[in-house]
């Protein structure tokens, strides 16, 4: 049995056991979700295929899924040029993503079909993630300008913390008591 769902502005074809990458959802690695907005159900069998088709959604079909991976896909360039005019752009984006894996489908009218606790072990212990964590936001490495820099440096010692050594000023002193 499979479903076609709907997250994210985007559908989706899902069945027990699939883990499926889409536009990001909150909650953590492990959390259980459900999806009510299914629209198509189908069991194919030997014979024929078996659909439930919603208007435009299924009353009562729900998906349940839980949450195995969080992160951000691959970078994507975009370059934007216009010809003989200077004029060139280039930015870039990493979509923020979820991947999941699909436990059960039922249909709404009784009949589901679910994932067994044997398989989703299976399935969680050949499941390696793609997606990066998410890192810090950048920053820069001076507070501003020199002046700004150094009038806090002397607001900190007039308040009477110490000043920071830093690496200059330490491999400037270690440099004229070698030469001696």
């Amino acid at each position: 049995m499979y479903a076609v769902i709907e997250t994210g502005g985007k559908q989706y074809k899902v069945q027990p056991g699939d883990v499926v990458q889409i536009e990001k959802l909150e909650g953590e690695i492990g959390t259980a979700t459900k999806f009510s907005s299914v629209l198509l159900v189908a069991k194919p069998g030997t014979d024929s295929t078996t659909i439930w088709l919603g208007k435009p959604t299924l009353n009562g079909a729900v998906v349940d899924a839980e949450i195995v991976g969080q992160g951000r896909g691959d970078k994507v360039v975009i370059v934007k040029m216009k010809r003989r005019k200077q004029y060139r752009r280039t930015a870039g984006h990493r979509q923020s993503l979820t991947q999941l894996l699909i436990l059960g489908v039922a249909n709404g009218s009784g009949e589901k079909l679910e994932l067994s606790a044997s398989e989703k072990k299976d399935r969680l212990a050949k499941f390696i993630t793609h997606l990066k964590p998410k890192g810090p936001a950048f920053s820069p490495k001076r507070l501003g300008s020199r002046k700004k820099l150094n009038a806090k440096i002397v607001a900190e010692n007039k308040a009477g913390t110490p000043k920071p050594a830093s690496a200059k000023g330490a491999a400037k002193k270690t440099t004229a008591k070698t030469s001696k």
